[in-house]
């Protein structure tokens, strides 16, 4: 399997610092990543408040911020770009939030 190191770099780096910027203060950042038979799979976790369901479905749309809650945030291209990473190596940026975590996940199919 063939990836840019740099991209996907760049994907992780803006996924962590969005699970430490809206995660629960004083709670870890989990992070896993597996190769398996199927491809790769990328995962950054935290806990904190589940995001809302109208933002869901709006969080990988270029400029879009959310829920706002400090002034040292981005224009909101972080999601925007992690997942045109993740598009332009043939995979897809999945999310999922609930009370308890919320994950996102990057999978990059073959072998």
């Amino acid at each position: 399997m063939n990836v840019d190191g740099a991209r996907v770099g760049q994907l992780f780096s803006n996924l962590l610092a969005n699970a430490l910027s809206h995660g629960a203060p004083g709670t870890p950042v989990r992070v896993s990543a597996e190769i398996t038979a199927c491809g790769f799979e990328l995962t950054v976790a935290n806990a904190g408040a589940a995001i809302a369901p109208d933002v869901m479905a709006r969080l990988f749309q270029p400029f879009f911020r959310g829920e706002k809650r400090s002034e040292a945030e981005g224009p909101g291209l972080g999601l925007y770009i992690a997942s045109e990473i993740a598009r332009a190596h043939g995979g897809e940026l999945l999310a999922s939030s609930t009370p308890d975590e919320t994950r996102f996940t990057l999978v990059v199919p073959g072998a």
